[in-house]
């Protein structure tokens, strides 16, 4: 089910009205147009908040206009040049009056002006080029050599479609690059199935120029693919690259991860002995079906700890792809459309949210299928109180169930948020924003904090003996702390007090802190025995892995 709003007419300057409007605003407003431009540019970008109208891979080449920018100011450096060249052979007796130095750069100024001349037309040339025959721009000619038969290519209409439905179904976005299930969308385009090596590229340069001293920060995304050619995408900041790093871990886990420049990268770029790059590639073969046998396994254990509801109400645990794409596939088949449910053993876990239940009504290969994911309540047999809703297409049910097999919850933010009324549900109020904390980070070492005395690196009998002996004094509390090694400023905490007021006085206050994106957050909830305590910091520390359904949102 899609909002209604997002079938309203939007009104936004398309191409190439908008960038017919910036020279304009320019040629007449001249500085004072940038505000203008930035106001338009803003407006453009708000009126299409779920992707470009163009699509991504056309937007992509269209930007490339900027780059006139950069040719406009070689060609202004190159015409300076040669004007000075020219009209010191029209004023010889002003040439003969210059300095040594002066004459050295006169006479390599004409060098100079056509070298930067030159560079001005060919960025004009290639950015132009770009922006107006998409289909000789260099993003089609790079999804192009990365299909099987390049030759046999469709037009490029089709091949940006490929890549814009992948990003619009399964993109993430880090920065300006994004990663799909088969593509990968940066400065340039890399299909994943090619990958063989990731690495990321994280460098301070310092540069002094008299008392000024210029650091600049490098982030960038080195993919290598099977044919050793390199796709570069800069990005803007450290956070940024890190989760393009691990979402491409994710998306292409057989392929090589490492830094810029470190042995694995040079041996499989610089690599040139046939035996050596045969060997590469065996080794990632078997990489590869290590993976997928593994993720073979850890499906069929998830699917058979789930519960099958049929159409006719009877219950099954023999759950399987086949059985479940069979049901799919009913109403085509046999005409006939019947809800059919899967419930974990073990609620899942994803988006901020956990899951104890999945519907799905089929609509065949015709209409649209729809499914409803229920919130756990966090108690079993209690039927939750707050669930998510889409209509979809076949292609993405099949995406969806069959990531709930393996335990993936879909990106939710598409989808509407219901809540239980009575024996019904209905839309939930739009001022409900249940937030749930992260989980522990099993890479970071603990520190232990009690009564404000830091101990330091702590066993897990220290902890559970100092959690037992927690009383209602003022300084009598415990946090169990991480902070990352590479960037302090991120942590994660699990904290406990013993409360002293209030109608919870002898119960457990237990707290999850962590640094989120825009500030930090704290949740809480109150236990009523010591033994629950220890059983969460036990799961945090032995296992990485907390029980979250019970903590809610509360202020630091």
């Amino acid at each position: 089910m899609e909002s209604k709003n997002s079938s309203k007419t939007r009104f936004y300057l398309k191409w190439p009205w908008n960038v017919a409007v910036y020279i304009v605003l320019a040629v007449i407003l001249r500085v004072f147009s940038i505000p203008l431009i930035l106001l338009i540019m803003w407006w453009n970008k708000r009126q299409q908040p779920n992707e470009p109208a163009e699509g991504y891979c056309l937007q992509r080449t269209r930007g490339r206009l900027r780059g006139l920018i950069p040719a406009g100011i070689f060609l202004l450096v190159g015409g300076i040049f040669l004007c000075f060249f020219f009209m010191g052979l029209s004023l010889p007796e002003e040439v003969a009056r210059l300095n040594e130095e002066s004459r050295h750069a006169y006479q390599f100024s004409p060098f100079l002006g056509a070298g930067a001349a030159a560079a001005g037309l060919f960025l004009a040339y290639r950015s132009l080029r770009d922006a107006l025959f998409p289909e000789k721009s260099a993003l089609a000619q790079s999804i192009r050599s990365q299909l099987p038969h390049p030759d046999e290519a469709p037009p490029v209409e089709k091949l940006f479609a490929m890549v814009d439905q992948d990003l619009r179904e399964n993109g993430e976005w880090c920065g300006k690059i994004g990663i799909g299930k088969e593509w990968v969308l940066g400065d340039e385009v890399s299909r994943i199935s090619r990958i063989r090596g990731v690495f990321g590229r994280n460098e301070r340069k310092t540069s002094h120029s008299g008392k000024r001293t210029h650091v600049t920060n490098i982030y960038e995304v080195w993919i290598v693919d099977d044919r050793q050619q390199q796709q570069v995408t800069s990005l803007k900041s450290k956070q940024e690259l890190n989760d393009a790093l691990d979402c491409l871990r994710r998306r292409a886990p057989s392929a090589v991860f490492g830094d810029y420049n470190s042995k694995e990268y040079a041996d499989l770029v610089y690599t040139k002995d046939e035996r050596q790059q045969y060997a590469q590639e065996r080794a990632y073969r078997q990489r590869k079906a290590l993976q997928e046998e593994q993720e073979r396994l850890k499906q069929k254990h998830l699917s058979q700890n789930q519960v099958l509801t049929l159409p006719d109400g009877s219950v099954t645990s023999r759950v399987t792809w086949d059985s479940i794409r069979q049901l799919l596939l009913r109403p085509s088949q046999t005409g006939e459309a019947g809800p059919f449910q899967l419930v974990p053993s073990v609620p899942f876990r994803g988006e901020g949210h956990v899951f104890s239940r999945l519907v799905c009504l089929p609509g065949g290969q015709q209409e649209l299928t729809r499914i409803f994911l229920e919130e756990y309540s966090g108690a079993p047999r209690i039927p939750g109180q707050y669930a998510w809703i889409r209509d979809v297409t076949a292609g993405e049910a099949e995406e969806v169930l069959r990531g709930w097999l393996q335990g993936k919850i879909p990106y939710l933010g598409n989808w509407v948020q219901m809540e239980r009324a009575g024996l019904t549900w209905q839309q939930a109020s739009a001022r409900r924003n249940i937030s749930y904390p992260p989980q522990p980070h099993t890479d970071w070492p603990w520190i232990l904090t009690v009564g404000g005395y830091t101990a330091g690196t702590p066993a897990w009998q220290d902890i559970e003996k100092e959690l037992r002996e927690l009383n209602q004094g003022e300084d009598s509390f415990l946090i169990l702390e991480q902070k990352d090694p590479q960037n302090p400023k991120d942590y994660w905490f699990i904290q406990c007090a013993a409360v002293r007021k209030g109608s919870d006085q002898g119960k457990y206050s237990v707290e999850i802190g962590a640094s989120v994106p825009g500030g930090a957050q704290l949740w809480e909830r109150i236990v009523p025995n010591v033994q629950e305590v220890i059983q969460y910091f036990f799961d945090a520390y032995q296992k990485g892995q907390v029980d979250v359904s019970g903590f809610r949102e509360t202020g630091f």
